[in-house]
């Protein structure tokens, strides 16, 4: 039986171009050329093609490492470097290998942890003045030829050095990288790797010394590529901010928000329903373990609720870890209520640490102390009875023998009456 065979419809490229100053010259002349697009329809598949925000990302970082690469050069081997233009395209693995012309290095750095691999490759007149100038030789002699182990040993050693660049410009999500270069001056196709399948290819054009502009391509797997992006833009987002670059005058300005958070627990139905002013709920939060207070959304620090100043305040326990907070004496809650945790003392200053004692003075015998005198205030006597009153007409005074009938006339008692 035929082997049958599966024709996919060919896939649409889709490409992006920088040309920089020295490819563009004289830029008050520079017309750019008229480009006829034809439309191209793309087939039923590329799912896992990247979006148009995805490209420019990875343009993006590579450019970024392209330039740090060509900086080294320039310092460590004393190379004239020269960047021209920088290019992404997306298209079939296929498709790339038939874009290719001259001589090539082919090499695969290679990522243990993620049992994959990155595709890199160089024009061989770019390779040779890296090797010439590695090993201090100005020889700028073209050569169509393959690398001897010598050459090719000498190459892998100075990209070698600069394979963590590649690293930092993923912000560290790709590490433990190694080069290993495979052919030269043809290329071989990648058995690991499906020709239909839809290939990231990152070219920058550069002239390094006095040789004509050369290619250096840094190719991927789509899925790959897509992982990686996917890495590099959560490390973006939950990297550390740096402030060391602002000016005091705007640091005071930023404000920060603070959240405290006691605890959490859960309430069933009844107990919601039941719920009155003045109950006590208690969260599953051991006290011992303090209240997690979040600064922004990267500081955490474990802190000890209190009051200050007639307002809610909090005590830094620790701004890293855990640590055990002592807790203040519990409150003496009805066991037929929710028990809370106890309530924790109010922030209070400590005092100043008083001066060092004097030293003690030579003790004197006690002086003897007069009797207390006692708490309760004495009885008051009662008081003395009043002698009475003398009458100034006493009963004696009436006595008969004292007014006789013969002492007062009867005259006088009609005078008195009148």
């Amino acid at each position: 039986m035929a082997e049958r065979k599966y024709n996919k419809p060919e896939i649409a490229s889709q490409k992006k171009r920088i040309k920089l100053a020295p490819a563009i010259g004289d830029w008050t002349t520079y017309n750019p050329p008229k480009v006829l697009v034809k439309q191209v329809k793309s087939g039923l598949y590329g799912f896992d093609r990247l979006s148009k925000k995805e490209l420019n990302q990875a343009l993006n970082i590579h450019y970024r490492f392209i330039q740090d690469l060509l900086k080294k050069f320039r310092i460590d081997l004393g190379l004239s470097v020269e960047l021209f233009s920088v290019q992404i395209e997306q298209t079939t693995y296929l498709n790339f290998l038939r874009s290719l012309a001259g001589p090539i290095i082919q090499g695969q750095i290679k990522l243990p942890n993620l049992h994959e691999h990155i595709t890199l490759l160089l024009d061989l007149p770019v390779a040779n003045s890296i090797i010439n100038y590695g090993l201090g030789s100005i020889d700028l002699e073209a050569i169509n030829r393959a690398l001897t182990d010598g050459e090719r040993t000498t190459l892998e050693t100075i990209l070698a050095n600069y394979l963590n660049d590649l690293s930092q410009a993923f912000a560290g999500t790709i590490k433990d990288l190694s080069l290993t270069l495979s052919s030269s001056p043809e290329v071989i196709i990648d058995p690991t790797i499906i020709p239909a399948s839809t290939f990231m290819i990152f070219c920058a054009e550069v002239a390094l010394a006095d040789n004509p502009p050369g290619k250096i391509f840094i190719a991927y797997q789509n899925n790959f590529l897509k992982s990686l992006l996917e890495n590099y833009r959560w490390q973006d987002q939950h990297r550390e901010p740096d402030f060391t670059r602002l000016p005091a005058a705007i640091l005071a300005k930023i404000k920060v928000p603070l959240l405290t958070v006691l605890g959490e627990t859960t309430l069933t139905t009844n107990e919601i329903s039941s719920l009155e002013s003045g109950d006590i709920i208690a969260l599953e939060a051991p006290l011992e373990n303090g209240a997690l207070t979040m600064v922004g959304d990267l500081i955490k620090i474990i802190t000890e609720p209190g009051t200050k100043v007639n307002k809610s305040a909090i005590r830094v326990v620790n701004v890293q870890e855990k640590t055990a907070v002592r807790p203040a004496k519990p409150l003496s809650i009805p066991a037929k209520e929710l028990i809370a945790p106890p309530v924790v003392q109010p922030l209070v200053t400590p005092p100043p640490a008083p001066p060092a004692p004097a030293p003690p003075l030579p003790e004197k015998p006690p002086l003897p102390r007069p009797a207390a005198k006692p708490l309760t205030a004495p009885p008051k006597p009662a008081p003395a009875p009043k002698p009475p009153k003398p009458d100034p007409f006493e009963e004696d005074d009436f006595l008969d023998d004292d007014f006789l009938d013969d002492d007062f006339t009867e005259d006088d008692f009609n005078k008195e009456s009148k």
